[in-house]
């Protein structure tokens, strides 16, 4: 069957860290999806800074996959893809959390589909949960650790007794943590994350900005200690949940 499966051509927005593993790792199991669903996945263009032309990559496919990141020129490329009748993929939580009512609507005005499983917990399929699964019963509460970085750098302090600066410097230097990991350890990724899945768990509108959120870059050795001496452990903790007849969501 993968011999003779028909082409499903994707049209890749940024070749980055991400964007190049995913075109990596597209190629390892083309064969596998082609046996499952009868079409082959194939990248049919790359857009980068440097290369490629977006609306030859928009009219040569069948999917956008946007791993750009950030605001523009990804909501931009998203908006015209789904406009041109596209289906779009994202992994873009900043995106998602400031213009996502947005996105969603010019995705049903054009009977498209807007996926974005990445953008919140990696692996973890809670995104089609809510989506799915859990459509008709009613949450009240969501409450967990959504950034790895910051937990892996919690971790080390805890575990190894060393200092902030020297977690965050082993966590970049084995690619846990960005070259700049402002985002990550101001707590801004997992208020993002926790608007997105607050917005589908409560079916409200929920805007990065409404988001109370602080990070650990405060965090030292001596709190850490403290803590031990108290049985407890130091984690950075995304909740949203349904209080006085509105939501509350944050991230501490």
């Amino acid at each position: 069957m993968a011999a003779t499966s028909e082409p499903f051509r994707i049209g890749l927005l940024g070749h980055g860290t991400v964007g190049a593993a995913f075109e990596a790792l597209l190629e390892q199991r083309a064969d596998a999806v082609a046996a499952t669903v009868g079409l082959r996945p194939q990248v049919s263009g790359v857009l980068t800074r440097s290369r490629g032309d977006f609306e030859e990559i928009l009219a040569g496919s069948d999917l956008i996959v946007e791993l750009i990141g950030g605001i523009e020129p990804a909501r931009d490329y998203v908006l015209r893809a789904m406009r041109a009748g596209k289906h779009v993929v994202s992994a873009n939580k900043q995106l998602l959390s400031q213009h996502g009512e947005e996105l969603w609507a010019i995705a049903r005005e054009h009977e498209v589909q807007l996926r974005f499983e990445g953008a919140v917990a990696g692996v973890v399929p809670v995104i089609r949960v809510l989506q799915e699964s859990l459509a008709a019963a009613h949450v009240d509460r969501i409450h967990g650790i959504v950034n790895g970085t910051t937990n892996y750098i919690l971790s080390e302090m805890s575990s190894r007794g060393i200092s902030y600066e020297q977690a965050l410097l082993q966590a970049q230097e084995l690619g846990y943590a960005e070259a700049d990991p402002t985002d990550d350890v101001t707590g801004r990724d997992a208020a993002a994350k926790m608007a997105i899945l607050a917005r589908l768990a409560f079916s409200t509108p929920v805007h990065l900005d409404q988001v109370v959120y602080e990070g650990i870059e405060h965090i030292t050795a001596d709190d850490m200690a403290y803590a031990d001496e108290l049985g407890l452990g130091l984690k950075l903790i995304g909740t949203a949940e349904r209080v006085d007849g509105g939501i509350s969501v944050r991230v501490h």
